[in-house]
């Protein structure tokens, strides 16, 4: 009588509208327990948002114990979408304590149209993640989306006001024009040259089977290499939970994005005929892999190229 995303919630309906004699088609086909469901449901929800303006310790409480079922309601499709989103609350990359969307709006940095997110059900993962790095050196918040129905309902609810959500491991990011320290975004046009060109084909060429693509990373601040997502793929936090259930899911080809301005990936443009072309394209891939929390398939291969790597 109440929507399985509010299943938390007990109690006894007594009505002397509903018929004694109940059948399962009757229950599903009743106007007047629509009605009541309808009722009840925009009630409790009601009750929801009053305790999370009135009383945020124990709001705080309840999320913490039921936040994520509460989520389910978005992936739904139902005329409640309005009034749950107000009442999520996220982890994120600015504030130590859980935010709203509002909240969110807020903190955004001047100049930004998007509601940035990070999917992962692993907490540390995100926190120490290289996709974040441009992001925490020019303040711009990112939310964690760290239950798994997260990446369910982003699919139903595109966006929250008039901002859509962007997930930061898909895609294009530009944050040229956004944020604190925007001149550190415009990469030196000198080590745009010949050498990084040459090793980008070098890439694309040796790792045609594994990657769609290679290019400057606008994202990496610290790490020198990074898998992404093509905008028009399956996001990859959303790969690897389908693989976990066993979904059928063919494997996608990600972008390779390179920080021209990491020491290694210098050393290694400027020296490329010294090493072998295959090892140096495999050892920049497994650390890609690395940062993105795979596990590799052959890591004694990967630690034999790294030290012959050292040795140079």
């Amino acid at each position: 009588i109440i929507p399985g995303w509010l299943r938390f919630i007990p109690g006894v309906v007594d009505s002397q509208d509903i018929s004694l004699n109940i059948s399962r088609e009757m229950l599903q086909n009743n106007p007047i327990i629509t009605k009541i469901k309808k009722g009840l449901t925009n009630k409790i929800l009601k009750e929801i948002e009053n305790l999370s303006k009135k009383e945020k310790d124990k709001f705080k409480i309840f999320w913490d114990n039921f936040g994520s079922v509460l989520k389910e309601g978005l992936y739904e499709f139902n005329d409640h979408h309005e009034k749950i989103l107000p009442l999520l609350r996220f982890e994120n990359s600015i504030e130590d304590n859980k935010i709203s969307l509002q909240d969110y709006i807020a903190l955004m940095a001047k100049d930004q149209k998007e509601i940035f997110y990070f999917a992962n059900t692993d907490k540390e993962h995100i926190k120490n993640s290289p996709q974040l790095e441009v992001f925490k050196d020019k303040k711009i918040p990112v939310l964690y989306m760290t239950d798994a129905v997260d990446d369910f309902w982003l699919q139903n609810i595109g966006k929250f006001k008039d901002y859509d959500f962007k997930s930061i491991t898909k895609g294009k990011v530009d944050l040229s024009k956004i944020g604190e320290n925007k001149e550190k975004n415009i990469k030196n046009n000198i080590k745009k040259d010949n050498k990084i060109n040459d090793l980008i084909n070098l890439l694309k060429n040796e790792l045609k089977d594994k990657i769609s693509n290679v290019i400057i990373s606008e994202r990496l601040t610290k790490s020198p290499v990074l898998l992404v997502a093509e905008e028009t793929g399956m996001d990859i936090n959303m790969e690897k939970l389908m693989k976990m259930h066993n979904q059928k899911t063919p494997d996608s080809k990600k972008i390779m994005e390179i920080n021209v301005d990491h020491p290694m990936i210098n050393k290694i443009s400027e020296n490329l005929n010294t090493f072998d072309h295959k090892k140096i394209a495999q050892v920049l891939f497994d650390q890609a892999n690395i940062l993105d929390g795979n596990v590799l398939s052959n890591p004694s291969g990967y630690m034999e190229n790294l030290t012959e790597l050292f040795i140079k």
